[in-house]
């Protein structure tokens, strides 16, 4: 694997298990609604806010069988993704929800957060990807994310914290339609100003699709 590959993994799909059974976890989507999962979030953005709703998108990737230099190789791709796929027998395997929720808050704000959940085939939670929270300027179709959090589970009560880890990763859509959908086409990883160390990521071309991290419009939902 190529080392653009890896790191995309790593911020998009890292952490699908292979020969282990690793524990269920209790969460649902519905948690994106609740008060307490974003509780620690005026403290982290060092802001006074009230959180009115949340408009959530998504998108899912899948464990396939593909052809890799005339062998089955497994990777994980977009679901919606048919390029390359074997169908020679059904196979589903673990996969992953990713999700960009943006919150409406009062005072206004552009806080979006994205945050991904892994699943086994049997379709349980077993844990979660990476998450990150930032800001949504749709005039310039970018999502930039400063902090990167993780998901605390306190006697089934989930709630985001954050990680003291520097982050500055850009995600740049090819089409950012509010209600409809965001295709990120490009994500840029910032570690230092230093020539080489900062990382442009072309998502059509790693992965032969140009909409291989095309989340779509799912609902906005009042926080409870």
């Amino acid at each position: 694997m190529s080392v653009l590959n890896k790191i995309l993994f790593a911020i998009v799909v890292t952490g699908l298990l292979y020969g282990c059974s690793p524990r269920r976890v209790a969460f649902s989507t519905d948690n994106f609604t609740k008060p307490s999962f974003y509780q620690s979030l005026p403290t982290i953005l060092n802001k006074s806010l009230r959180i009115d709703s949340v408009i959530t998108y998504e998108t899912t990737f899948e464990e396939k069988p593909y052809e890799g230099y005339y062998v089955i190789d497994y990777s994980e791709v977009n679901a919606r993704n048919d390029n390359n796929i074997l169908h020679y027998k059904n196979f589903k395997g673990y996969y992953q929800k990713l999700y960009l929720l943006k919150l409406v808050t009062y005072p206004r704000d552009s806080i979006t957060v994205y945050f991904s959940i892994k699943y086994n085939a049997f379709d349980q939670c077993i844990g979660f990807g990476p998450s990150y929270i930032g800001s949504m300027d749709e005039s310039r179709n970018l999502i930039f994310f400063n902090a990167e959090l993780y998901t605390r589970n306190k006697k089934n009560n989930y709630s985001l914290k954050k990680v003291r880890v520097p982050l500055a990763l850009f995600m740049n859509a090819s089409e950012l339609l509010p209600g409809k959908y965001i295709n990120v086409d490009k994500m840029i990883v910032e570690k230092s100003f230093e020539i080489g160390n900062n990382v442009v990521i072309d998502i059509p071309r790693i992965f032969h699709d140009s909409s291989a991290l095309k989340f779509e419009y799912i609902d906005t939902r009042k926080i409870n």
